[in-house]
């Protein structure tokens, strides 16, 4: 009982970490695509917290819960993940003194370390359960794929908000975001359709096979089709339903569609990561 407890919650702490940094790489991701002039100090500090807050629960789980994603303080996995919390605290005292030029190679740095860490800690992490064509391509591309949904979401969410603060903001900004999330939704829908194609692929006469132990409902079916409900059609819906909002220049009623698909997205990501590390297979 106790060993069964014990992998359960090696497994939870898993997807959480993991959650954390696709979350923190995505937000990263946003900040290259609005001048700071547009949107002035206040937004940006509003996203540096925000990243920050996620890293800074990413560190403190590596160093303060049993759970080892990376083999040592020193490897490439543990120094990924401190250069991306460094470069996210200096880009919040840039933004607070106004120094843009600055600003965006500290995003850089966080960008590329909570990247590096992503990838490294979803290879260490994610086991072999059944057999599966190409499954480090497949999940470097399931989890940057997952890291821009879910960072793109929730900034495209706070944006919308943002008009209420600035009024007089130009709703070109959140017409792009709502366009790239479209985009996103479909690229994550892609990635989930490459691993299904893949494992079809392998033997049928492989026990366990890939495709069954994860469409099944004997082995994650129940998860599997619960994610594909909440986070890629109900969040695809949304996406068209926010675009046409921001084209017809509505923003509010815009932001509370965006409510629900970053709830459904959240919702889909993780149960996605659950399912990853449970049978081996990115979805």
């Amino acid at each position: 009982m106790v060993s069964w407890a014990w992998k359960l919650d090696e497994k939870l702490m898993g997807v959480f970490f993991l959650f954390l940094l696709a979350t923190s790489a995505g937000c990263l991701s946003t900040l290259y695509s609005i001048r700071e002039s547009d949107l002035g100090r206040g937004y940006f500090q509003m996203n540096a917290l925000i990243i920050l807050g996620l890293l800074g629960l990413a560190v403190t789980m590596f160093w303060l819960h049993p759970f080892a994603p990376f083999e040592g303080a020193v490897t490439p996995g543990a120094i990924s993940l401190h250069a991306a919390f460094v470069g996210a605290f200096l880009y919040y005292a840039f933004v607070w003194r106004r120094r843009w030029s600055g600003g965006r190679w500290a995003v850089t740095l966080s960008l590329a370390g909570s990247v590096g860490a992503l990838l490294l800690a979803g290879v260490a992490l994610i086991r072999e359960v059944a057999p599966l064509p190409h499954r480090t391509l497949l999940l470097v591309a399931t989890l940057i794929a997952s890291a821009l949904l879910l960072g793109w979401s929730l900034i495209t969410m706070l944006l919308g908000h943002w008009y209420l603060v600035a009024p007089r903001l130009a709703f070109r900004h959140l017409t792009l975001f709502c366009w790239v999330l479209l985009a996103l939704v479909l690229v994550r829908g892609l990635t989930v359709g490459s691993s299904l194609i893949f494992a079809s692929t392998v033997n049928d006469l492989l026990d366990p096979h890939p495709l069954r132990i994860l469409t099944g409902f004997a082995g994650q079916g129940m998860f599997f089709w619960f994610r594909i409900l909440w986070g890629l059609a109900i969040p695809l819906l949304l996406a068209v339903m926010s675009l046409n909002c921001a084209i017809r220049k509505s923003n509010q009623s815009a932001t509370g569609i965006l409510y629900v698909l970053v709830v459904g997205t959240f919702i889909g990501e993780i149960t996605a990561l659950y399912v990853t590390l449970s049978v081996g297979v990115p979805i």
